[in-house]
Parts: C-alpha cells; sequence; structure tokens
C-alpha cells in the first residue's frame, strides 16, 4: 500500500520535503513507518516528533490503511 505522509517545521528541514508517498505492506504500523523514515533520513535519528493519523496523535502500534492521512509533527511548545 501506498501511504501520503505530510511533514511539518523542522521535520521538513530534516527531510527536505513537505509530503511525499511512502510504499508499505499491508498491515503496517507506526513504530513501521517510524523505523523507515529514520532509516530513509539519517537527521530524523535524532529529532523529536509524534506521528498523527486523520489529525489525532497515534501510537506506535496503531495500524495505517491507504486512507490514513499521516502527518510527523514537531514537539509543540506551551502557551
Amino acid at each position: 500500500m501506498e501511504v501520503k505522509v505530510l511533514y511539518f517545521g523542522m521535520i521538513a528541514e530534516a527531510t527536505d520535503r513537505k509530503e511525499e508517498l511512502i510504499s508499505l505492506e499491508s498491515g503496517s504500523n507506526v513504530g513501521q513507518l517510524e523505523n523507515l523514515l529514520k532509516d530513509k533520513y539519517e537527521n530524523l535519528q535524532h529529532l523529536s516528533f509524534k506521528v498523527a493519523i486523520d489529525k489525532e496523535i497515534s501510537s506506535s502500534n496503531t495500524l495505517l490503511t491507504s486512507n490514513n492521512e499521516i502527518a510527523l509533527l514537531p514537539p509543540f511548545s506551551g502557551g
């Protein structure tokens, strides 16, 4: 399956892109996507970020489907 991944803030800077299509095996989860992206973009290994699926922060065991909107979000500062 292919999923569309959106990058924001310092994550977009680290990957040098704002979005891309990523190919994953059916039944993949957020943790597997994170590992794939950290292997592809070495700069991500040292950054903290959250993964949102359909505009909700998700855990690493959340299953992905090709219909999901996936966003990598940098840490939020309070206020």
